[in-house]
């Protein structure tokens, strides 16, 4: 797992460039024109020498690739970019976000979701799913007991 302070910055003309384009793109994802999202960040991403996460910002252009292919549906997709995201980003395998998101991409799959989503659960809180399709809050609430002192997932609310 790469360590941000190890990883090498970009030449300042190239970050630049970067950023114009991961802009564009998170402009465009609001905006729900996914892609033409993608095809920013995938840009973006192509102007990192490789491997891209050995630079500073790769990893969370590939995590934001990984995040329109999960808003596109494409799980396949979707799945190896959140693994390579994980893998590069210090802390990855700890990230409440990055087990959400692969949670929910193996509940999508069929697959078992409950190591990851309750991972997210635990980690990041019941107010990480406030903005996801409830399903998946159901999902893992139904099979992680709630903390100490709490009858509910929903009592543990940080506000």
């Amino acid at each position: 797992m790469a360590n941000p302070t190890e990883l090498a910055p970009l030449p300042e003309s190239l970050q630049t460039a970067i950023d114009r384009l991961t802009d564009e793109g998170n402009e465009l994802h609001e905006a729900g024109e996914l892609a033409q999202a993608l095809e920013r960040f995938t840009a973006a991403l192509a102007r990192f020498p490789e491997p891209a996460e050995a630079y500073q910002g790769g990893a969370a252009v590939i995590a934001a690739i990984a995040d329109l292919h999960f808003s596109m549906r494409d799980f396949t997709a979707a799945r190896a970019g959140f693994l390579r995201a994980r893998a590069a980003e210090e802390g990855g395998e700890d990230s409440p976000w990055l087990s959400l998101r692969l949670g929910q991409i193996e509940l999508e799959l069929g697959e078992s979701a409950e190591a990851h989503l309750g991972h997210a659960l635990r980690a990041g809180g019941p107010e990480l799913f406030d903005e996801e399709d409830p399903k998946y809050f159901a999902f893992i609430t139904a099979r992680v007991p709630p903390p100490a002192g709490c009858e509910r997932w929903e009592d543990a609310r940080l506000g």
